[in-house]
Protein backbone atom coordinates (compact mmCIF):
# COMPACT_ATOMS: atom_id res chain seq x y z
CA UNK A 1 0.00 0.00 0.00
CA UNK A 2 1.46 3.32 -1.03
CA UNK A 3 0.87 6.02 1.57
CA UNK A 4 1.65 9.67 1.17
CA UNK A 5 2.19 12.33 3.75
CA UNK A 6 -0.94 12.96 5.75
CA UNK A 7 -2.45 16.37 5.11
CA UNK A 8 -3.97 16.73 8.59
CA UNK A 9 -3.52 18.59 11.85
CA UNK A 10 -0.99 16.32 13.51
CA UNK A 11 -1.81 17.14 17.13
CA UNK A 12 -5.56 16.69 16.62
CA UNK A 13 -5.02 13.43 14.73
CA UNK A 14 -2.78 12.04 17.47
CA UNK A 15 -5.37 12.95 20.10
CA UNK A 16 -8.16 11.23 18.14
CA UNK A 17 -5.87 8.27 17.53
CA UNK A 18 -5.11 7.85 21.23
CA UNK A 19 -8.80 8.16 22.15
CA UNK A 20 -9.69 5.47 19.59
CA UNK A 21 -6.84 3.28 20.85
CA UNK A 22 -8.09 3.53 24.43
CA UNK A 23 -11.65 2.67 23.36
CA UNK A 24 -10.50 -0.34 21.32
CA UNK A 25 -8.23 -1.53 24.10
CA UNK A 26 -10.99 -1.17 26.70
CA UNK A 27 -13.22 -3.31 24.48
CA UNK A 28 -10.55 -6.03 24.42
CA UNK A 29 -10.21 -5.90 28.23
CA UNK A 30 -14.00 -6.10 28.62
CA UNK A 31 -14.11 -9.13 26.31
CA UNK A 32 -11.41 -10.87 28.35
CA UNK A 33 -13.25 -10.17 31.60
CA UNK A 34 -16.52 -11.47 30.14
CA UNK A 35 -14.74 -14.65 29.05
CA UNK A 36 -13.49 -15.21 32.59
CA UNK A 37 -16.97 -14.63 34.02
CA UNK A 38 -18.46 -17.08 31.53
CA UNK A 39 -15.85 -19.73 32.29
CA UNK A 40 -16.29 -19.43 36.02
CA UNK A 41 -20.10 -19.36 35.72
CA UNK A 42 -20.31 -22.53 33.62
CA UNK A 43 -19.64 -24.78 36.59
CA UNK A 44 -23.34 -24.56 37.51
CA UNK A 45 -24.14 -26.53 34.35
CA UNK A 46 -22.48 -29.65 35.72
CA UNK A 47 -24.98 -32.40 36.55
CA UNK A 48 -25.25 -32.96 40.30
CA UNK A 49 -24.80 -36.76 39.87
CA UNK A 50 -21.56 -36.19 37.99
CA UNK A 51 -20.39 -33.61 40.49
CA UNK A 52 -18.61 -36.10 42.73
CA UNK A 53 -16.60 -37.66 39.90
CA UNK A 54 -16.09 -34.90 37.39
CA UNK A 55 -16.48 -31.61 39.26
CA UNK A 56 -12.92 -31.53 40.51
CA UNK A 57 -11.42 -32.08 37.03
CA UNK A 58 -13.88 -29.65 35.50
CA UNK A 59 -13.04 -26.96 38.02
CA UNK A 60 -9.30 -27.41 37.51
CA UNK A 61 -9.70 -27.08 33.74
CA UNK A 62 -11.87 -23.99 34.11
CA UNK A 63 -9.42 -22.44 36.54
CA UNK A 64 -6.48 -23.04 34.17
CA UNK A 65 -8.37 -21.43 31.29
CA UNK A 66 -9.46 -18.52 33.48
CA UNK A 67 -5.88 -18.04 34.68
CA UNK A 68 -4.62 -17.95 31.08
CA UNK A 69 -7.20 -15.32 30.17
CA UNK A 70 -6.39 -13.53 33.44
CA UNK A 71 -2.77 -13.22 32.35
CA UNK A 72 -3.96 -11.68 29.08
CA UNK A 73 -6.13 -9.25 31.07
CA UNK A 74 -3.12 -8.27 33.18
CA UNK A 75 -1.06 -7.61 30.04
CA UNK A 76 -3.93 -5.63 28.49
CA UNK A 77 -4.30 -3.60 31.71
CA UNK A 78 -0.59 -2.72 31.64
CA UNK A 79 -0.94 -1.58 28.03
CA UNK A 80 -4.05 0.43 28.96
CA UNK A 81 -2.05 2.14 31.70
CA UNK A 82 0.62 3.00 29.13
CA UNK A 83 -2.06 4.51 26.85
CA UNK A 84 -3.58 6.49 29.73
CA UNK A 85 -0.12 7.80 30.67
CA UNK A 86 0.31 9.11 27.12
CA UNK A 87 -2.71 11.45 27.43
CA UNK A 88 -0.87 14.52 28.83
CA UNK A 89 1.72 14.63 26.03
CA UNK A 90 -0.12 13.10 23.07
CA UNK A 91 -0.31 16.38 21.17
CA UNK A 92 3.49 16.76 21.26
CA UNK A 93 5.03 16.44 17.81
CA UNK A 94 8.22 14.39 17.41
CA UNK A 95 10.74 14.41 14.58
CA UNK A 96 12.02 10.89 15.28
CA UNK A 97 10.32 7.57 15.96
CA UNK A 98 9.58 7.11 19.66
CA UNK A 99 6.74 6.19 22.00
CA UNK A 100 3.75 8.35 21.05
CA UNK A 101 4.81 9.09 17.49
CA UNK A 102 2.89 8.42 14.32
CA UNK A 103 5.10 6.98 11.59
CA UNK A 104 3.94 7.23 7.99
CA UNK A 105 5.89 4.89 5.72
CA UNK A 106 5.57 3.96 2.08
CA UNK A 107 3.87 0.74 3.24
CA UNK A 108 1.74 1.59 6.28
CA UNK A 109 0.95 4.04 9.07
CA UNK A 110 2.00 3.11 12.61
CA UNK A 111 1.11 4.56 16.01
CA UNK A 112 3.86 3.70 18.50
CA UNK A 113 1.91 2.96 21.65
CA UNK A 114 0.46 -0.43 22.55
CA UNK A 115 -0.26 -3.47 20.45
CA UNK A 116 -3.63 -2.58 18.94
CA UNK A 117 -5.26 -4.11 15.91
CA UNK A 118 -5.67 -1.96 12.84
CA UNK A 119 -8.07 0.95 13.30
CA UNK A 120 -9.46 3.76 11.18
CA UNK A 121 -9.22 7.28 12.50
CA UNK A 122 -10.46 10.20 10.40
CA UNK A 123 -10.50 7.84 7.41
CA UNK A 124 -6.86 6.82 7.87
CA UNK A 125 -5.96 3.18 8.57
CA UNK A 126 -3.41 2.92 11.39
CA UNK A 127 -1.72 -0.02 13.10
CA UNK A 128 -1.00 0.25 16.84
CA UNK A 129 2.60 -0.79 17.37
CA UNK A 130 3.94 -1.79 20.77
CA UNK A 131 7.21 -0.18 21.86
CA UNK A 132 8.26 -3.73 22.82
CA UNK A 133 7.82 -5.08 19.29
CA UNK A 134 10.78 -6.06 17.12
CA UNK A 135 9.48 -3.82 14.30
CA UNK A 136 9.57 -0.80 16.60
CA UNK A 137 13.10 -1.68 17.74
CA UNK A 138 14.24 -1.47 14.10
CA UNK A 139 12.57 1.89 13.40
CA UNK A 140 13.25 3.51 16.80
CA UNK A 141 15.03 6.87 16.50
CA UNK A 142 14.69 7.08 12.72
CA UNK A 143 13.56 10.32 11.05
CA UNK A 144 11.65 11.38 7.97
CA UNK A 145 13.40 10.20 4.80
CA UNK A 146 15.28 7.36 6.50
CA UNK A 147 14.85 3.72 5.52
CA UNK A 148 14.70 0.52 7.54
CA UNK A 149 13.99 -3.15 6.94
CA UNK A 150 12.12 -5.70 8.96
CA UNK A 151 12.16 -9.33 7.88
CA UNK A 152 11.83 -9.13 4.09
CA UNK A 153 10.03 -5.78 3.97
CA UNK A 154 11.79 -2.49 3.25
CA UNK A 155 10.24 0.76 4.49
CA UNK A 156 10.89 4.41 3.82
CA UNK A 157 9.67 6.90 6.42
CA UNK A 158 7.67 9.61 4.71
CA UNK A 159 6.62 11.45 7.85
CA UNK A 160 7.02 11.29 11.63
CA UNK A 161 4.98 13.31 14.08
Amino acid sequence: METSELNINHAEFKKALLETSIQKHQSVIDDFKNSIREMMGNDSETNQEDADTSQQGFNVEQIHRANAVGEQVSFANREMELLQNMLPTIEDIYDSVRLGSVVVTDKDVFFVSASIERMKVNGISVFGLSADSPLYQVMKGKKQGEKFSFKDTHYKIKEVF
